[in-house]
């Protein structure tokens, strides 16, 4: 599902898989199945029931089509996804799914899932391209170029040195990723307004056990939604490092100018067209 007019030109085969539509209804699923499975541990559920909720919160019986003919009904994302699972669940498990949560402890949740599963493909890729630059740092450490300062020649350097600095300023940026991903994947199972109430004194050992076996860390409070000062870091964190690869691209597409030449892309000329008209 496209949410921009240009993302599926340039959006990642990896991030792709990861926001389509049934993916993100699977990452839900995956929140009412984990709700289940904690109740019935906690024996606020009998474990059975739980085990069938388990069984059937997956896309194959709930799908995508499905959910969406509840909602053209009901109006509301949420509630028809929980009854879309309750309906294709055997005997009264049905009757257990969702069972002292509100919408956005499944939305939020489900979205710490998805925001986690994109910052490990953008943490691997940060990694792949830091290792390459270091290896062009090594290689051309000795390498001298003229350095510029304000676009003008300035006193000799290496392109070593300038892939280094490149190279340095990536790692930083996945010493921030980590930071704002600890803080941005949470987990949270907190009812209406935050405080649990609809699961008596076992509310809070829900929310815990929730986000334990989702892989997250519990939200350490909350009302009805995760607070989103967390999501604000995420955001501006994403939008540094995409400083940082423009910074690194404007470097290499001034320096393969036609009257510079001092670095350059691959091109198949064989293959490979830059232009409709030349």
């Amino acid at each position: 599902m496209a949410i921009h007019p240009i993302e599926f030109r340039y959006g990642t085969p990896e991030m792709k898989r990861i926001w389509e539509q049934e993916n993100k209804q699977q990452r839900m699923l995956d929140i009412e199945s984990a709700l289940a499975q904690a109740e019935g541990e906690l024996g606020i559920i009998p474990k059975e029931f739980a085990d069938e909720i388990k069984a059937k919160a997956n896309t194959k019986f709930v799908t995508v089509e499905r959910v969406s003919e509840i909602e053209a009904e009901t109006k509301h994302d949420i509630a028809s996804l929980s009854k879309g699972l309750s309906e294709v669940c055997e005997g009264e498990a049905g009757e257990y799914v969702h069972f002292g949560a509100t919408s956005n402890d499944i939305v939020d949740s489900s979205n710490s899932l998805l925001l986690k599963d994109s910052i490990e493909v953008l943490e691997e890729k940060i990694e792949r391209l830091t290792k390459i630059i270091l290896k062009l740092a090594e290689e051309n450490k000795m390498k001298v170029c003229i350095g510029r300062t304000h676009g003008q020649h300035a006193l000799p350097t290496t392109y070593g040195m300038k892939f280094a600095i490149w190279a340095d300023e990536l790692h930083r940026q996945y010493d921030r990723l980590q930071h704002a991903k600890d803080n941005v994947c949470l987990g949270m199972m907190d009812g209406a307004v935050g405080t649990t109430a609809a699961l008596g004194t076992q509310g809070w050992e829900v929310h815990k056990k929730v986000s334990e076996i989702l892989g997250l860390k519990p939200a350490p409070i909350t009302n009805q939604v995760l607070q989103r000062d967390n999501h604000v870091e995420f955001v501006a964190t994403l939008a540094n490092i995409a400083t940082t690869l423009s910074k690194i691209a404007l470097e290499v597409r001034n320096l393969q100018r036609t009257e510079i030449q001092e670095l350059g892309e691959f091109f198949d000329p064989e293959k490979q067209v830059g232009s409709s008209t030349m």
